[in-house]
């Protein structure tokens, strides 16, 4: 477990020791603001809103993947030697969409003191997950003749910083689009799991598992509701996004340990 790993879950303890009913003497509860590592729900809705958006973009915006960039490296080979299957440009201009959006968060995010760059991480994820929504939403609204490179790119954009907006979930580090990776992780930490017997040892392994199967779950919802939906399956992804956006952002409760009065 790296340092910082170990103090995000010393600081997800102590958040959960403070948050209980308050002993004589402490003063009552207040909200705190967001942390930045997302909890295991807030991670899971997430990434089924991240599957959907991707499937959504797949199949209604001209076969290419908003924030899958592993498949969109793919398929700009695939469209240099085999035009007939799709135009390479299309996948390289979402590609360079998706990284210009992993540039702007990055300028956004840079702080000089620890401190306030929390703070800035904090409001990145609120701005992207906004961004998002309001996208989303009015792509939804789009006629059939409006170009699809317009809407893939600028969806990538915003999907870029918000992958580069959060990179936790749980108790572990997670990339809400890298499936791979993901997975090599997921099964690892599951047979450490199954084969050890120290207590918590389903800790990591359940922060990966649950984020995994929302992923998969969204990418069928996306697939389902653009079926069902055409181009308006866009408001279900905003309202996937929308809802992660209450969640993670909600106010939690602690308390001080400061005696009242």
């Amino acid at each position: 477990m790296t340092g910082h790993d170990a103090e995000a879950e010393t600081s997800a303890a102590i958040s959960a020791e403070t948050s209980a009913d308050p002993r004589p003497g402490t003063r009552a509860a207040r909200p705190a603001a967001p942390d930045p590592a997302l909890t295991l729900t807030a991670g899971a809705l997430l990434m089924l809103a991240t599957g959907a958006v991707d499937a959504y973009v797949f199949l209604q915006h001209g076969h290419v993947f908003a924030e899958a960039m592993t498949g969109n490296l793919v398929l700009i080979a695939i469209g240099a030697v085999a035009p007939e299957v799709i135009a390479f440009w299309l996948p390289l201009v979402t590609y360079l969409a998706f990284a210009a959006g992993v540039a702007a968060a990055w300028v956004l995010s840079r702080s000089a003191t620890e401190v306030t760059r929390t703070r800035r991480e904090r409001t990145l994820q609120l701005l992207t997950l906004l961004l998002q929504v309001a996208v989303l939403t009015a792509v939804g609204f789009l006629p059939p003749t409006f170009p699809q490179p317009a809407v893939t790119c600028t969806v990538a954009f915003v999907s870029g910083m918000q992958i580069a907006g959060f990179r936790q979930v749980g108790d572990s580090a997670f990339t809400t689009t890298v499936m791979t990776s993901n997975s090599v992780r997921m099964i690892n930490a599951t047979l450490a799991a199954l084969t050890g017997r120290e207590a918590g040892r389903w800790r990591v392994p359940r922060s990966l598992l649950v984020p995994f199967a929302g992923f998969v779950a969204g990418v069928f919802v996306g697939a389902f509701s653009s079926a069902g939906l055409g181009d308006r399956a866009a408001w279900v992804c905003a309202a996937l996004m929308l809802l992660v956006l209450l969640v993670h952002h909600r106010p939690r409760r602690v308390r001080s340990a400061v005696p009242a009065g």
